[in-house]
């Protein structure tokens, strides 16, 4: 008999109910290899507590163990199901992972292998250099010099810098501390 899901998620806290039910297939699309890792832990470590607890209460219950508690276990069943829930769930998340890393695997096997060999051409060196654009020249208008290629080539070399200046708070702060530059220089100017 298949138990009903508010049967079963009464028996799971709430933080064992989210991660039973982040094993559902629509859940399960949205976690990366990383995340799933850490569940599995989560899992077989609750899975493999509520084994034993059951373990206990079923020693008690037999009388071969003293009872934990001043209460003796009469029965498990509620905690071997809990057991069963994070078994399943384990075997989802294990799933998943093992057909992430078999793609992953397989992205990296094809971008490894060498693509179709093309026969090369013999080029002599003025047919090479007949196909590239001239060099950018820097003109000088009323003082000023365009900006070359080069400063953005090594601007792509800083590197973590370029994705902060896209941040709009960060937009803010260089246009406030270029108005107090200018300022600034406006107030030297005057001495």
């Amino acid at each position: 008999m298949r138990t009903l899901p508010s049967k079963r998620m009464s028996l799971l806290t709430e933080r064992e109910a989210q991660l039973v039910l982040s094993s559902a297939p629509r859940n399960l699309a949205e976690l990366s290899p990383r995340e799933l890792r850490g569940r599995i832990v989560r899992t077989r470590r609750l899975m493999e507590k509520y084994q034993d607890v059951a373990q206990r209460q079923r020693r008690e219950a037999l009388r071969k163990e003293l009872p934990s508690r001043s209460r003796r276990a009469e029965g498990n069943r509620n905690t071997l199901q809990k057991a069963e829930y994070f078994a399943l769930t384990l075997e989802r998340f294990e799933k998943r992972l093992a057909m992430l890393e078999r793609k992953a695997q397989v992205r990296t096997r094809a971008a490894s292998s060498p693509g179709p060999r093309r026969a090369k051409r013999a080029v002599t060196k003025r047919a090479a250099t007949e196909g590239r654009k001239p060099a950018r020249r820097t003109r000088v208008v009323a003082g000023r010099t365009a900006k070359t290629t080069r400063s953005r080539a090594s601007g792509q070399k800083r590197g973590g810098a370029l994705k902060q200046e896209r941040f709009p708070s960060l937009k803010r702060q260089a246009q406030a501390s270029g108005r107090g530059r200018r300022t600034q220089a406006r107030r030297d100017s005057r001495r």
